[in-house]
């Protein structure tokens, strides 16, 4: 075995790396199955009462979108004032509310900007709960933290990957049965309330696991699109998390021109930057409630300049989709709780993405990341 072998996997066909990568996308629903199990039988150790008023979500990366798209389920559910920040800025604070409760989150429980966002909490004197995928981290070290999942070296190859690839999804429904743990607790939601709102979190897996089909018309998409193209990724609400899901998950694998932006934001500075004849790729990431009646406005205007426009909207409106030249429809679900299942075409476009363009240097690390954890294509090596 040679001494450098991640240098020797970086030398793997791309091919290769894709089907592994679909293939750890594939497992993602019937693993959030399991990490809602595993998470729900911790919250009461964990999360116990919370008597906040108040709720900060730090992260980087994958963990800030989580964070930008848990903020909304946290503010309804709970009836709290709900902030997100990245990690660095979180980590700048010197004045906290008193009763206030932080949750840092990190993928792996060792990002140094978010278990710094936790200590300055902790020295504020507020409650600090963790949310990390890795039970032996700094993270589960220092603070009490919702693991996601049970125990990942019992895990195969692909299923290490699918962990790796869906940070943002546990992350999200870590928070998501946080929200609704508090919310319940508080009194803001009644049993039966609260009841229909976990029935939805558990239907979300199989929700997740029926997105996946989109994944061949994704690829076909994507060989269809020049390289001289353009992306623009919108969303609203809990939907501008996904929409900069997307934008790095875009760039990072591909290394092509690309925007995230908020759907108001977008309407009013960047849409005038669009030209005719551009080739202006606009991905609307639109579930049912806030921002559609303006999504649908947004797609006239940008059809009406030549941009091509794709949707990415519950499969039962067909007024979005009449509206888009291309849509990639998911399994209805409720607003607050949509980024669970409308970040899969997201995931299956990056991973498109490396296959059609070939990625650049910031792939690099994770690609060893995917490769040093597969025993099977190691040992091809």
């Amino acid at each position: 075995m040679p001494g450098d072998i991640y240098e020797q996997l970086l030398h793997i066909p791309q091919a290769h790396l894709v089907e592994l990568a679909l293939a750890g996308l594939s497992r993602q629903g019937e693993l959030l199955a399991k990490a809602v199990e595993h998470i729900q039988a911790q919250l009461d150790a964990v999360v116990g009462a919370a008597s906040a008023r108040r709720i900060y979500l730090a992260g980087c990366g994958d963990s800030y979108f989580a964070a930008l798209s848990a903020r909304f389920p946290f503010e309804q559910l709970t009836g709290l004032p709900a902030v997100a920040l990245e990690s660095m800025e979180f980590a700048r604070y010197t004045l906290l509310p008193p009763d206030s409760l932080v949750f840092v989150i990190s993928s792996g429980g060792e990002v140094s900007m978010t278990l710094e966002a936790g200590r300055v909490a902790r020295q504020a004197g507020v409650d600090v709960v963790g949310v990390t995928t890795q039970k032996a981290s700094h993270m589960a070290q220092e603070f009490p933290c919702l693991t996601t999942f049970p125990d990942i070296s019992s895990t195969g190859d692909v299923d290490q990957v699918a962990l790796i690839l869906g940070n943002f999804s546990f992350s999200l429904a870590a928070l998501y049965l946080a929200a609704l743990h508090i919310g319940h607790v508080r009194g803001h939601l009644d049993d039966r309330r609260a009841g229909q709102l976990e029935a939805e979190i558990r239907a979300a897996p199989a929700a997740v696991g029926r997105a996946i089909n989109c994944s061949t018309q994704i690829r076909a998409y994507l060989e269809s699109v020049s390289n001289e193209a353009d992306f623009y990724f919108l969303g609203a609400g809990p939907s501008y998390g996904v929409a900069l899901f997307y934008q790095a998950k875009f760039f990072e694998q591909a290394q092509r021109p690309v925007y995230g932006v908020e759907l108001e934001e977008f309407t009013h500075e960047q849409f005038f930057l669009l030209r005719p004849g551009q080739d202006a790729q606009v991905w609307f990431v639109v579930p049912p409630g806030c921002g559609r009646e303006r999504a649908l406005e947004v797609m006239a205007g940008c059809r009406e300049i030549g941009a091509h426009v794709i949707a990415v909207t519950s499969s039962h409106d067909s007024q979005i989709q009449e509206k888009a030249d291309l849509t990639f429809p998911v399994t209805a679900t409720s607003e607050v709780f949509s980024p669970l299942v409308s970040v899969v075409p997201g995931e299956l476009l990056g991973i498109h993405a490396f296959g059609r363009w070939g990625g650049g240097p910031s792939f690099a690390s994770k690609r060893r990341h995917l490769m040093a954890i597969s025993k099977r294509l190691t040992r091809e090596g």
